[in-house]
């Protein structure tokens, strides 16, 4: 089937298909030409797999390493390789070319033409594979939060065996080593989740509703461990993101204060603040 009938049959937005797939929690279709792409049943399958955990909480991070430890199915592929990696190529270089002028110059600024320019492609190749400048940014706005926090820190946080305080720590280390770029990301979901674009609106509120709840999974397990004092973790996970945004605030405004003593005063907030 093409990407419109997997579309209506899982009862997923395309471009939130393609966004899986960019993850890599979809098997890559296969390909019969660049826009071209056929899915099966098992595409079908994992997209309302993925629906039902994201409906228990998990994010997608947790999702993508619970999948990761099952083999994934393969579909045929009528294309050389070659080929369709740099069709991949491609894309990947226009979703990074956009995510970096999004982050510089807003939605409204940043043009379809800076963005190929940016990619070193054509103006046609970004719309071969991306309809509209509204596709094109929904469609990278994980893409955006990612390429704010270091790959090694990730890989800390995904291994989930850190204490809160500590993992706190690192968190907050890494929002406030490149606070320009979330802030200006903040600024960005929150202008654009109050746009006229209804589905752009809907994609900025989801994917600042996630990065807010980067933290809630750990905050939940904190609580059934009794680290964390009882309450709801999705509150906890917002008044602490709002805290450090006003660290963040303070050290950009004032120089009087060095980033390691925003870093703990932040944690000792944390500490006392939610300790049970």
């Amino acid at each position: 089937m093409k990407i419109a009938e997997l579309s209506r049959v899982s009862g997923t937005h395309r471009s939130t298909i393609h966004h899986y797939l960019d993850l890599g929690l979809l098997p890559r279709p296969e390909t019969l030409g660049p826009r071209l792409h056929h899915f099966g049943d098992e595409h079908v399958a994992r997209l309302r797999e993925i629906k039902g955990l994201r409906a228990q909480g998990l994010g997608l991070a947790e999702i993508r390493e619970r999948l990761a430890t099952r083999q994934r199915p393969r579909t045929p592929a009528r294309r050389p390789r070659r080929r369709r990696e740099g069709a991949e190529d491609r894309r990947a270089a226009i979703l990074d070319a956009a995510a970096r002028l999004f982050l510089e110059r807003g939605f409204e600024g940043a043009d379809v033409q800076a963005i190929a320019r940016a990619a070193g492609v054509g103006k046609a190749t970004v719309y071969q594979h991306f309809a509209s400048k509204r596709e094109l940014f929904v469609e990278c706005l994980d893409r955006l939060r990612l390429s704010l926090v270091p790959a090694t820190t990730r890989a800390q946080l995904a291994a989930r065996q850190t204490p809160l305080i500590d993992e706190g720590r690192m968190r907050a280390q890494a929002v406030l080593s490149r606070f320009a770029g979330y802030r200006t990301l903040t600024n960005l979901l929150g202008a654009a989740a109050q746009g006229r674009d209804a589905e752009v609106a809907a994609r900025a509120r989801e994917a600042l509703h996630r990065m807010v709840m980067n933290a809630e999974p750990s905050l939940r397990r904190a609580i059934a461990a009794g680290e964390l004092r009882r309450g709801d973790s999705e509150l906890w996970a917002y008044m602490l993101w709002g805290a450090l945004l006003a660290l963040g605030d303070r050290l950009a405004l004032d120089g009087r204060y060095a980033q390691a003593e925003a870093l703990t005063a932040y944690v000792d907030f944390m500490h006392h603040a939610t300790a049970p």
